[in-house]
């Protein structure tokens, strides 16, 4: 066999590998878990995707060709619309010593991560973060944080909303709500660490004694909760 056969058999051989490539091969990293993974890298399918304790939960997966001649492995995740189960779509890219999440569009439940704190749902429109280095490069969207009834007396009815922003190494997602008299500080780091301070105006409260109970402190002019955990 000459040589020139050799090696156009080599190469057809790792086109075929790369071709037929399982997705459970490139889905995986610290904190990322799934039920099952299912299909070949182009065209596959993740059941119970999780990010840490975040769930994400079923959405169709592939990887993007064009970013892979850019030193890049982009990973496209989406579902539609369905009852009780919000749209997703966003792409997850992976460079070298970088990661990003662009053009997110989600609505993810949040209530068991972020309890005592009254929230239900975050949501993501047109959301995009880079880290490289462990460092917050770029961020942008908006984010929108959906509040429950628990506390009454707080006008809470639109949730909290604002736009992301480098801080530091971190992400910082500074929320207003509607009276801007509750606002919401949450801070994110490349290895999950987050941080979440709520800070109500004094003319906001009328249940101190409930606000008390949820983990609020007293301060000058109102109320503050301050929440740290990881993803």
């Amino acid at each position: 066999m000459s040589r020139r056969l050799v090696v156009m058999w080599a190469v057809l051989l790792m086109l075929s590998v790369i071709l037929f490539m399982p997705l459970r091969a490139i889905v995986s990293g610290e904190g990322v878990s799934a039920r099952t993974v299912g299909g070949i890298i182009w065209d596959g399918s993740i059941r119970d995707l999780r990010l840490g304790k975040l769930p994400i939960g079923d959405v169709n997966a592939r990887l993007l060709v064009g970013p892979l001649f850019l030193g890049r492995a982009d990973i496209l995740l989406s579902r539609g619309n369905a009852p009780y189960r919000p749209g997703f779509t966003g792409t997850v890219s992976r460079g070298f010593g970088s990661m990003s999440v662009n053009n997110l569009n989600a609505t993810l439940p949040i209530a068991a991560l972020f309890a005592p704190f009254p929230a239900e749902n975050i949501q993501f429109e047109g959301f995009s973060a880079k880290f490289a280095a462990g460092r917050c490069m770029q961020a942008g969207g908006q984010v929108r944080l959906i509040m429950s009834d628990s506390l009454p007396g707080l006008n809470l009815q639109n949730g909290m909303l604002g736009q992301p922003r480098c801080d530091g190494a971190g992400i910082l997602l500074p929320l207003v709500s509607q009276s801007a008299m509750e606002r919401a500080d949450i801070r994110l780091s490349a290895d999950g660490i987050y941080t979440v301070t709520v800070t109500l105006d004094a003319e906001a409260v009328e249940q101190g004694t409930m606000l008390t109970l949820a983990g609020f402190r007293p301060v000058a002019g109102g109320y503050r909760l301050v929440q740290k955990g990881r993803f």
